[in-house]
């Protein structure tokens, strides 16, 4: 049997893994497919959940209307990982202690 933390690294779920992550009945993932609430693709008789659609789901419910969820551009998004490179005195830092760590 998988374990939650392993699941949680997956893209796509199967139910039972859904209601596992969202400590729900098995049942209760079907309605929500049913309902629209929840997306998933049927492969034969086999439903398959992107792991999306479960935060989506979960935003769609939350008990906070007041919290708004930021969306970025593509630029937005590539500027923030430029700002987050190292220079290279950082990365001289980052591998000596990696070098520490790891006793080489």
């Amino acid at each position: 049997m998988m374990n939650v933390m392993t699941e949680q690294g997956r893209e796509i779920l199967t139910p039972d893994q859904v209601a596992r992550i969202l400590q729900i009945d098995r049942e209760t993932v079907y309605r929500y497919i049913r309902e629209g609430k929840l997306v998933a693709s049927k492969l034969g008789r086999k439903y398959r959940i992107p792991r999306r659609s479960l935060y989506y789901l979960l935003w769609e419910t939350r008990t906070r209307e007041d919290v708004s969820l930021r969306e970025y551009t593509g630029e937005q998004i590539a500027e923030f990982l430029r700002a987050d490179q190292l220079d290279e005195e950082a990365q001289a830092i980052a591998q000596r202690f990696l070098f520490s760590v790891k006793g080489e």
